[in-house]
């Protein structure tokens, strides 16, 4: 079924999965950036790197800026992630100052624009009203759009899912 005329034609079988509640959400950080212009992690890792003056021989910087320069010479992705620069960079500086310089790159351009997280709640919730959505955003802004707190996990109290099991609304932050 089609919703829009030039729109994707959703298969019956999700449509009437969702009906009855079967479906769950996931989101990344795209719907940040489209609307939001929040950065994605590459870019989140560079302006950290930029805010806390991390030096051009900073093993963090040189992680971050080689795997670029594969990423871009040869299509390569993913060879050093931005998890391992946040780790190399935890070695040189303090966490209150990593912190602050992650605050300082995930505010949004004002005024922000919350319209794609609204569509994305609206279709993660189910017409009982339960949000089931997972993403691994690090900013607020579906619980700005939405109105309300959500619950949030780590890796170390994911929930236990079983096929065909509940799925409480649920943001997942991967640190």
């Amino acid at each position: 079924m089609r919703f829009l005329a030039d729109g994707i034609d959703f298969p019956d079988e999700l449509l009437r999965a969702h009906d009855e509640g079967r479906t769950v959400f996931f989101c990344g950080a795209g719907v940040s950036r489209a609307k939001a212009g929040l950065p994605d992690f590459a870019q989140l890792t560079e302006e950290v790197l930029d805010h806390l003056g991390a030096p051009p021989d900073n093993k963090a910087r040189l992680f971050h800026t080689a795997s670029g320069k594969i990423e871009t010479d040869y299509g390569i992705k993913g060879l050093t992630t931005s998890d391992r620069v946040f780790g190399q960079l935890r070695r040189d500086f303090t966490d209150d100052l990593i912190g602050e310089a992650v605050a300082n790159s995930l505010r949004p351009i004002e005024p922000v624009d919350f319209s794609a997280h609204r569509t994305v709640l609206k279709l993660a919730t189910l017409q009982t009203g339960e949000l089931r959505l997972i993403t691994t955003n690090f900013d607020f802004l579906f619980e700005q759009a939405g109105g309300r707190r959500l619950k949030y996990a780590t890796r170390s109290n994911l929930p236990h899912v079983e096929f065909n099991g509940s799925v409480p609304g649920l943001g997942v932050n991967s640190t």
